[in-house]
């Protein structure tokens, strides 16, 4: 049985870092959203099982990734996307949509982009960290914190330099 949280950001303007909305999700067997795209930066925290990210690199060229466990993935403003669960583990994850004048240096931090959009911390400590992090957001949707806060709450452990890029095996490690 698919289960869904999902909650919307009170309405506040903030011009630095905006949060619309987030979500937890355990999917369906092959549950598959897009092709799509979003008007907002999305990032995807997996906290269990896998599944599969296509999505357009800045030259339009559509990229398969296979994302797991421990992984996230970011979809950009205006940019193609299809994400499907794997059939036989298919995943659960927390998500969060945002944008402001800081959210591309954010991502950029992070390095992410079009190119390297999945990412992957490189401790245990660091990837439970950031599951519990963007968890709060979900089991406090009745309170959720001031606007002042999600940015501490998420931003830190999303922008650390702990991020590690994903290297599809034919591409071979990056230089």
């Amino acid at each position: 049985m698919q289960e869904l949280i999902f909650s919307v950001f009170p309405n506040e303007n903030f011009v630095d870092l905006g949060l619309y909305q987030y979500g937890w999700e355990q999917c369906e067997p092959s549950h598959s959203y897009g092709p799509a795209a979003r008007n907002h930066y999305l990032f995807h925290y997996v906290i269990s099982g896998t599944g599969t990210l296509m999505a357009d690199d800045s030259n339009g060229n559509t990229q398969t990734y296979q994302v797991k466990s421990g992984q996230g993935f970011m979809l950009f403003p205006g940019q193609i996307t299809t994400y499907s669960a794997d059939h036989d583990l298919p995943w659960e994850y927390v998500w969060v949509e945002f944008d402001g004048l800081r959210a591309k240096g954010a991502v950029e931090l992070a390095g992410l982009s079009m190119n390297q959009p999945i990412y992957h911390a490189r401790s245990k400590d660091l990837r439970e960290n950031m599951m519990n992090e963007m968890m709060y957001l979900v089991e406090h949707r009745d309170m959720p914190p001031p606007a002042s806060d999600r940015t501490r709450i998420f931003i830190p452990g999303f922008s650390n330099p702990f991020h590690h890029p994903y290297v599809r095996p034919e591409d071979g490690p990056s230089p």
